[in-house]
């Protein structure tokens, strides 16, 4: 069996488990490699829980909380994950980061990309890291980008996942990639559950889940529970139609 590496570049720290932590834990028990990059912690504007609870508050400690949450969620999903604490609200991405992500990329040599949906209005934070991504990605292709590099680094296959639900109706996001998570759906929610700073998230996503899940039940024939819904951007090059492969 081939061994896939799947990079998921993640704005905040429950991003990349609300969006696609199904799709991470298929691939893993599949024995793919998947690595999280986490941009920030999420600690000023995706952490209402915390700030609304009792008890002295601080930026520090929020990261704290949502480092060790994001951690346990990434470990029952099976995948390894790093921060790099850029700072949300805004994250703003200057020359210095661009090469610490393109970096990353030429080091992990991914075969996939999971990031955000580029557009998304009420939430920059994820745009700026689509942005960032796309362009780090034709960073560490480029021949003399990395010298330290051990092999070539060529574009690799980028999908898209969800913007900020339920406001999906003026982020123009359409998907064209379904992923049946129903079998590894108990394992999504255990590890949403774990990022109790935003206690939300597992009923936002179990209803976004069965919709999902009911648009790829039209596209396949045959019921389907609970789905995640991507968008890809990289173009698919083949001697055989995708769907013959």
């Amino acid at each position: 069996m081939t061994q896939h590496k799947i990079l998921v570049f993640s704005a905040h720290a429950a991003d990349f488990c609300s969006r696609s932590g199904g799709t991470i834990a298929l691939c893993t028990e599949q024995q793919d490699k998947v690595h999280v990059i986490d941009l920030t912690f999420g600690e000023r504007g995706e952490s209402e829980d915390y700030w609304k609870g009792q008890g002295t508050k601080s930026i520090e400690k929020a990261k704290c909380i949502r480092r060790t949450e994001a951690q346990e969620a990434a470990e029952i999903l099976g995948a390894s994950i790093e921060f790099l604490d850029y700072g949300d609200y805004p994250l703003l991405v200057d020359r210095e980061k661009l090469d610490e992500l393109a970096k990353i990329i030429c080091q992990q040599q991914p075969t996939v990309i999971l990031t955000h949906w580029k557009s998304d209005p009420l939430n920059p934070d994820h745009e700026a890291t689509t942005a960032a991504v796309i362009r780090a990605s034709s960073m560490a292709a480029a021949p003399g980008f990395y010298h330290e590099k051990s092999k070539s680094t060529t574009f690799p296959h980028i999908f898209l996942y969800e913007p900020t639900i339920p406001r999906n109706d003026i982020t123009d996001f359409y998907p064209d990639t379904y992923i049946d998570i129903t079998s590894v759906f108990e394992k999504k929610i255990r590890a949403l559950k774990t990022l109790k700073s935003q206690s939300k998230l597992p009923t936002w996503y179990t209803q976004w889940a069965e919709y999902r899940g009911a648009q790829a039940t039209q596209w396949k024939g045959h019921p389907i529970k609970y789905a995640e819904a991507f968008n890809r951007y990289t173009a698919s090059v083949s001697i055989r139609l995708p769907v013959f492969s």
